[in-house]
């Protein structure tokens, strides 16, 4: 058994929340090496690819949360002062 299947065995047997919590820690690690240091799978890999951009592949999940908070951004009180010294 390689070092994946083991890991993703055991990540299998735990609860959701200490499986992101385990992901959390996996990504915190492959950006502290950087992207100079993470293996980088070959263009014939089986991985899937997702096809079009990050905005289309969260479409189906516009407007799925109601009473979010708004973006701030538009808020002119929020902004004020922001990016200044």
């Amino acid at each position: 058994m390689t070092i994946v299947e083991k890991a993703v065995s055991m990540l299998q047997q735990l609860p959701i929340e200490k499986q992101q919590e385990a992901l959390s820690f996996i990504e915190f690690l492959a950006f502290k090496l950087g992207d100079r240091q993470i293996r980088q799978f070959p263009e014939n890999s089986t991985a899937k690819k997702p096809e079009g951009s990050p905005r289309d592949l969260l479409k189906k999940w516009e407007g799925v949360i109601e009473g979010g908070v708004d973006d701030l951004s538009f808020n002119k009180q929020h902004m004020e002062g922001y990016g200044q010294s």
